[in-house]
């Protein structure tokens, strides 16, 4: 470092301390040049930086506004799949509760066709004649509600339009409605 007071006392003609003037002057010009140089990249780091705090102000709302998003969506996919698991369970319910339902349809064609076969060998009673007792088809039937439910899921499986359907299946379980039906309604 120069100490400018020792060497102005060291300069002896005017022309040496002018020189030493003159190098002052365009140092201070300088130092001030670069002064206002650092200033104005103060600034523009200033600016730089508000600009890129918005730009994380920006990404942060972003970024929760996406783990929202995406937080929703997990919910929605566990209730859709709770959804899902419960209906396969009832699926897996209505399944077997069909199986015994095709059972137990399956023993009452099995007992129908032995009371026909028993009433072809003895040849006294046929089935339009009695060997159908007329409670076969609405047994526990309660009301009249109950009776009209299982008529109709009767007809959609014996209506003779159907492709299982049988017509003398679906004339019993007019008469056997027809008999409950007037049964409830004098009630």
């Amino acid at each position: 470092m120069i100490d400018f007071d020792e060497e102005l006392m060291k300069m002896e003609t005017p022309d040496d301390i002018k020189t030493m003037k003159h190098w002052m002057f365009k140092e201070q010009v300088r130092i001030q040049a670069k002064q206002e140089e650092l200033e104005a990249l103060n600034r523009d780091l200033h600016s730089l930086k508000r600009a890129l705090e918005r730009e994380r102000i920006a990404l942060d709302v972003k970024a929760k506004t996406l783990k929202k998003r995406y937080d929703d969506n997990e919910i929605f996919i566990a209730k859709k799949k709770k959804i899902i698991e419960d209906a396969y369970q009832q699926l897996t319910l209505d399944r077997k509760a069909l199986e015994c339902e095709r059972l137990n349809f399956e023993h009452e064609k099995g007992k129908y066709k032995r009371q026909k076969m028993a009433g072809m060998r003895n040849n006294s009673h046929s089935f339009e004649s009695g060997a159908y007792d007329g409670t076969c088809f609405f047994r526990g039937v309660d009301n009249d509600m109950e009776l009209r439910k299982r008529y109709k899921e009767l007809l959609k499986i014996f209506h003779p339009d159907n492709k299982c359907g049988d017509t003398k299946t679906f004339l019993l379980i007019q008469t056997e409605y027809e008999s409950l039906r007037r049964k409830y309604y004098e009630m």
